[in-house]
């Protein structure tokens, strides 16, 4: 006999957000753009290594034919601006793939953020669902102390009042769940369905000191090829040499050419573009600079949140603990007669709230520490 044993597939948060670095759109043409850059740097380093080519020619006329054949190899022996033009691609190829980095790390991050919003909306129902539990229980205790007279119409009307608004809370909740579900599966480019359930992830950690941020070292590679750039409208006023050599496919008959070139592009072309590139790199300085004291200002924003989230869910636990604590002392008082069964549903509907706010606020804590991660270009 074969046993069958069916389990349910949960979605981890590490299965998230490697997903969303695989389907994000920006994350894919960041990927591509790199890639991109990276072969258009090949290309300008090619094109400053020798060139060789060979010839052959067959003519005929008169009914005589004539062969030629022949063999060059040429270089340029000094080309700055085609060295600083290499090197600047390359610069922008790091900082691309810099960009690219970042740009998964914003697509990962927000899908752990959206993560996190599905387990909050489904704590929130869950804790919705036992105060309308509790709303519900309450509202027949109440009845029944009415119609025995020892309470009047107008608490039984408040209890159905309270009812009522639990089941719209329930509803609310309901509907929360619904749209985090959709926005996580849009996110990873799912059906719906097809999330199944989401485990809950293990509690994370904030950053570390001194992180390498992909947002900061893009701006520096920018910097650099600012710089490339200006060498290169500096070369620019410096003559260029080529070397060339040509055969007729004869070992000993062998031309070696050297030629220099000076050109100018008007006579104040070539210094307008070296004043308009150093422009360029004060501006990217600049830049760098400012995207520097930025990235110090969001870490340590994200930090000083997490820590206040922390101490919110601290807050929260020990209002749960003590309206757990009230329950018990309640039930004692119930079972020695010194407190009603409304008194006691009264404060399971406390509690149920402190652990709903008790979850919330941890989940709070742990969107504020993947923020600060995020901000400081912690990889995934």
């Amino acid at each position: 006999m074969m046993l069958i044993v069916a389990t349910a597939f949960a979605l981890t948060l590490d299965e998230t957000v490697q997903r969303a670095a695989e389907v994000d759109p920006g994350a894919v043409v960041a990927t591509l753009t790199w890639k991109q850059t990276q072969l258009d740097a090949a290309e300008r380093w090619a094109n400053i290594l020798a060139t060789a080519q060979l010839a052959w020619q067959s003519s005929s006329q008169g009914g005589v034919t004539t062969e030629t054949s022949g063999f060059t190899l040429s270089s340029d022996a000094l080309n700055p601006q085609a060295y600083f033009d290499a090197a600047e691609q390359s610069a922008q190829a790091r900082s691309a793939r810099y960009s690219a980095d970042a740009t998964t790390l914003d697509a990962q991050y927000a899908s752990a953020v959206l993560y996190h919003s599905v387990l909050a909306a489904e704590a929130a129902l869950l804790a919705a669902q036992q105060g309308e539990e509790v709303a519900q229980a309450t509202l027949a205790a109440v009845k029944a102390r009415v119609v025995a007279g020892l309470d009047s119409e107008l608490v039984g009307r408040a209890a159905e009042a309270a009812a009522l608004l639990a089941r719209a809370d329930r509803a609310s909740a309901d509907a929360l769940v619904r749209v985090s579900r959709l926005q996580l599966a849009r996110a990873l480019s799912l059906p719906v369905d097809e999330l199944g359930a989401l485990a809950e992830p293990s509690t994370a950690a904030l950053p570390g000191d001194g992180m390498a941020s992909p947002y900061l070292d893009a701006a520096r590679e920018n910097l650099a090829a600012a710089r490339w750039e200006h060498g290169q409208d500096i070369a620019g006023l410096l003559p260029a040499g080529s070397i060339s050599t040509s055969t007729a496919l004869d070992p000993v008959d062998w031309r070696v050419t050297v030629g220099a070139t000076w050109t100018f592009d008007g006579l104040a072309g070539p210094f307008i573009r070296e004043r308009n590139s150093a422009l360029a790199v004060k501006i990217a300085e600049t830049e760098l600079d400012a995207a520097g004291r930025d990235l110090d200002l969001a870490v340590a924003t994200a930090r000083a949140q997490s820590r206040a989230a922390h101490d919110v869910a601290e807050a929260a636990r020990a209002r749960e603990a003590l309206a757990a604590e009230s329950l018990k002392v309640g039930q004692l008082r119930l079972q020695a007669g010194l407190a009603s069964t409304l008194e006691v549903l009264l404060l399971q509907d406390t509690l149920a709230d402190a652990r709903a706010d008790r979850v919330a606020s941890e989940l709070g804590e742990q969107v504020a520490i993947l923020e600060a991660r995020r901000a400081a270009g912690e990889r995934w």
